[in-house]
């Protein structure tokens, strides 16, 4: 394999399961390389039409559980359903998945016309319409003529996105699509991954290790450490089950709030900040304290919720 992994396939007309079904279910996934377990007995569940994160720290187990998906290894044990196929039966189970792998590559010295037209003659998808509409979704029809050695790498990320999308996939795979970009170049993936969800009618598993960037786009995540699934469901559930978040405040008059919060059995720490006041409150706990706020005349204009995966990523690592 190059240093970009591709793999792309043939959409499906219609799919002969009941649409109900997860975009993605893996049932036992296990896999050991020597004395490794990168994946021991992981099930998960992707919902249709949601923006997945798949989230762990480096080494949890991440790209081995994508590549098991996407057919690049096979796994010791356990099998996956996509789209309502079962890998049992053999490797149709992948048509309406596409899968981008580690950093956008391509023929540099060919336009980015060029590189998606002779992906397309290979998926049977290279028609001057289609491709036009991809590049001019990731924002590179402009360019479609320059050479792709003149792209920068968030640009030629882009344009792995919308290699990726040729085939009409009704569940796009990325494997930190952000890794190696500027904040300027992961601020864009990220406004296109939306994009592309909601245009496209498109299921998305995002894996990742950037637990803002996941905080910002997913509608539902799942945890792994060590090969092991530690947690799954949706963003607003897992935030749920939180003890404490921190939360900041803008308001007014900081020196009656302060007052004010330091009396209130609600919240569990204030800090005086330069524009604002942080305070850690349980996280069911928050419409209750701006009703009193609000009855006791204080004016509020910002309410901001920081860290909250990421204080649940780190008690979960503690935890395991």
């Amino acid at each position: 394999m190059t240093e970009t992994e591709l793999i792309t396939t043939q959409p499906i007309n219609s799919i002969a399961a009941d649409q109900s079904s997860p975009a993605l279910a893996c049932f036992g996934l296990s896999k050991k390389f020597k004395s490794i377990q990168a994946l021991d007995n992981v099930s998960l569940t992707v919902p249709r039409g949601s923006i997945f994160g798949f989230l762990g720290p480096n080494g949890a187990g991440k790209s081995t559980l994508i590549r098991v998906v996407a057919g690049l290894i096979a796994a010791d044990n356990g099998h996956f359903d996509i789209l309502g196929k079962s890998s049992l039966k053999g490797h149709k189970v992948r048509e309406g998945m596409s899968t981008l792998v580690d950093r956008a590559d391509f023929y540099k010295n060919l336009s980015a016309y060029q590189n998606m037209k002779i992906l397309g003659r290979i998926t049977g998808h290279d028609s001057d319409e289609h491709i036009n509409r991809l590049l001019d979704l990731l924002g590179l029809y402009d360019r479609r003529k320059d050479k792709v050695k003149t792209f920068s790498q968030g640009m030629k990320q882009r344009l792995g996105l919308a290699q990726s999308l040729l085939p009409d996939p009704k569940l796009l795979v990325l494997d930190e699509p952000t890794t190696g970009l500027d904040p300027q170049g992961m601020h864009e993936i990220r406004d296109f991954i939306l994009k592309i969800a909601a245009e496209q009618n498109v299921t998305i598993f995002l894996s990742s290790h950037l637990l803002h960037e996941v905080e910002l786009i997913c509608s539902d995540i799942a945890l792994i450490f060590n090969g092991k699934l530690a947690a799954q469901g949706s963003m607003q559930n897992i935030f749920r089950e939180i003890d404490n978040v921190t939360i900041e405040l803008e308001v007014e008059d900081s020196k009656t709030t302060l007052a004010f919060l330091e009396k209130n059995d609600l919240v569990s720490q204030v800090t005086p900040l330069a524009n604002a006041i942080s305070i850690e409150i349980h996280y069911n706990k928050i419409p209750e304290l701006i009703r009193l706020m609000t009855a006791a005349k204080i004016n509020i204009f910002s309410v901001s919720q920081r860290n909250r995966l990421e204080n649940y990523f780190l008690s979960l690592m503690e935890e395991k």
